[in-house]
């Protein structure tokens, strides 16, 4: 097993450092290059997917089917059937299959949907494991053509099939890394390292404050501090939750009682007035609320690149670095809530988009507003005189306008003003939609109702869930993201310690899912 070493990261390194194009091919390796830009929109898709950086999904399409969309990513076989070469019988399913799937389900085989080590020596690695070792291991005279063909690093040597190897065989494929080093040198990528490295140890201060003692959480990136939270309610769940938000911290650090928090991460105001927002900006898009967007990156200190309207890929990067910095649901688009941390207001209008996108959108809003009852005068109650004239008519309260467990309440609210229609009261059952298993007694006359045995969370989902010793189903949420592979999801939910909250929660507190669609 050849495993990613100092020594390999060094010298996949050099090799990079070193590499030089055949300057007889390089008229090759740009007209390549153009096809492959030009079908960046695809690949960005199954990166949304799966996390692998286009670029290298790109390199894998040149090298494995020659960039044509008719055939499977795993080894170039034709779409109208499974895999029939190594690996065969792929992907699960009926055919004939979409490229988009073929190729999620040939990096996810790859385990590349886990790998995060995109880094020059990290893509080095990967893309050589992917094509096999078998240079590396038993002719170590010859580099890997599958990363360094048409340069000055491979000369003669390829394996003519699996398991047979001519010394004199030469590869007529362009190597991946040659592919990455003139798209970097044409400035189509940047290879270098990250601006904003990801988050690596999370530190816990005490902290007093008028006569109270709290926990103080902060989130490092080495020396950087990224986020700090007072946890003043002394929340273990919210401590769990911040902890849930950064699953690349491999270090935990208790300070001393006498060790003061650092100060907060200071964001600078910025001076450029943001338009309203009136649509949900993602890459591809282009515009004037895209210039917008970029200079108020900049302003802050998250480089965007030049301020050109078109949002490209270093401005989807300056995007999640702030969402991550914010502590938002990192997934590279701007809608309201990411709006709103920059200091712009929205006025995004309904559109024909899918009804559960549209719920998402609106809990996400509707969550972040924090929203507390105190009593029939808060705003809150929105949320409980929903379901006030049906428990009353069920016995279930008086007329007296009381608290309650308004969790459901708060998602029945979310769901009818995006235009879902959920009754008072499951038909045929005793109790109203307040409590939470009429939700799974309701979707499953509905054919909502999905196990989190058989499905993972969705964007627009209305998640059940089980909080141990507090009965099967005891609170209710909207989802609001899910990052494939992750252990965690992002939701939207009603009464959390009597406030509406944007929430991380674990993938193992799911009793079911509700997806209307």
């Amino acid at each position: 097993m050849v495993r990613l070493n100092t020594a390999l990261v060094e010298e996949y390194e050099r090799l990079y450092e070193t590499l030089e194009i055949r300057p007889d091919r390089i008229d090759d390796v740009d007209r390549l290059i153009d096809r492959i830009t030009y079908y960046k929109g695809y690949y960005k898709i199954v990166e949304k997917e799966t996390t692998v950086p286009w670029f290298v999904i790109a390199v894998i399409h040149s090298l494995e089917s020659s960039l044509d969309f008719t055939r499977h990513l795993h080894n170039g076989d034709p779409l109208i059937a499974k895999t029939v070469h190594v690996p065969a019988r792929r992907p699960p399913g009926t055919p004939p299959f979409t490229w988009t799937e073929s190729a999620i389900d040939a990096l996810e085989l790859k385990r590349a949907d886990t790998y995060d080590n995109w880094t020059i020596g990290g893509i080095c690695y990967f893309l050589e494991g992917y094509n096999g070792f078998g240079y590396r291991m038993y002719h170590p005279e010859v580099k890997s053509p599958y990363l360094w063909s048409f340069s000055n690093h491979y000369t003669k040597g390829k394996y003519a099939f699996d398991g047979k190897f001519d010394s004199n065989l030469v590869s007529q494929q362009i190597g991946g890394m040659v592919l990455l080093k003139r798209m970097e040198q044409e400035g189509f990528i940047d290879l270098g390292e990250p601006e904003h490295p990801p988050v690596n140890w999370i530190g816990l201060y005490r902290k007093e404050e008028n006569d109270t003692v709290f926990p103080v959480a902060t989130a490092w990136a080495n020396s950087e501090l990224i986020e700090l939270v007072e946890l003043k309610d002394r929340s273990s769940e919210d401590l769990a939750d911040f902890l849930r938000k950064y699953p690349t911290a491999k270090t935990f650090q208790v300070a001393s009682c006498q060790q003061v928090p650092p100060p907060p991460p200071k964001s600078p105001i910025i001076l450029i007035p943001l338009p309203t927002l009136r649509r949900i900006l993602s890459w591809g898009d282009k515009g004037e609320d895209v210039k917008a967007l970029q200079k108020a990156l900049n302003t802050l200190g998250f480089n965007s690149g030049a301020v050109d309207g078109d949002f490209g890929d270093q401005t989807e990067a300056a995007v999640k670095a702030f969402q991550l910095r914010k502590g938002l649901l990192v997934d590279g688009e701007v809608g309201p809530i990411t709006w709103e941390a920059l200091g712009g207001d929205e006025d995004i209008p309904d559109t024909p988009q899918d009804v559960h996108l549209k719920l998402a959108q609106f809990a996400s809003t509707e969550a972040s507003k924090n929203l507390r009852w105190s009593g029939v005068n808060s705003e809150a109650e929105k949320y409980l005189k929903i379901f006030r004239p049906i428990m009353q008519e069920l016995g279930h309260i008086g007329t007296t306008p009381v608290f309650y467990d308004w969790c459901a309440a708060f998602v029945t609210y979310c769901c009818r003003e995006v235009g879902i229609v959920i009754p008072d009261k499951p038909q045929g059952y005793w109790a109203s939609m307040a409590l939470v298993a009429s939700w799974e007694y309701w979707a499953k006359q509905r054919g909502y109702w999905y196990s989190p045995r058989i499905t993972k969370p969705q964007r627009g989902d209305i998640v059940l869930f089980n909080f141990a010793a507090r009965g099967l189903y005891n609170h209710i949420g909207i989802v609001r993201g899910y990052t494939r592979n992750s252990s965690v999801f992002q939701t939207a939910e009603g009464n959390v310690g009597n406030r509406s909250r944007l929430k991380t929660r674990s993938l193992s507190l799911i009793s079911g899912l509700v997806r209307i669609r």
